[in-house]
């Protein structure tokens, strides 16, 4: 059985180009009050604020897990304060 280990990137502000390789799933929820963009393989997500109403993430893009893996790379555009929260999941080589 393959081993995947769990990471966790927090962003406030504008990000550079962020790659990520042989990653088997991707949360981007925003935590902030305003609107950001995701850029994923250079296509725009808009993700909604945080609602503080419902208490989680309003927004979030997803790339769920479905027993394969693959390379993405990622910009972040906030504007104003805002809070970004980037979780994927990557494949752990076997050592025997």
């Amino acid at each position: 059985m393959q081993r995947s280990g769990l990471t966790t990137i927090k962003y406030t502000r504008s990000s550079s180009l962020i790659k990520l390789n042989d990653i088997t799933s991707l949360t981007i929820a925003n935590y902030g009050e305003f609107e950001v963009t995701a850029f994923v393989n250079d296509v725009a997500r808009k993700i909604p604020g945080f609602n503080p109403a419902i208490g989680v993430p309003y927004g979030s893009y997803n790339l769920p897990g479905d027993g394969t893996y693959c390379d993405v790379n990622i910009r972040i555009e906030i504007k104003g304060a805002g809070e970004v929260i980037i979780d994927y999941r990557k494949l752990i080589p076997q050592t025997c």
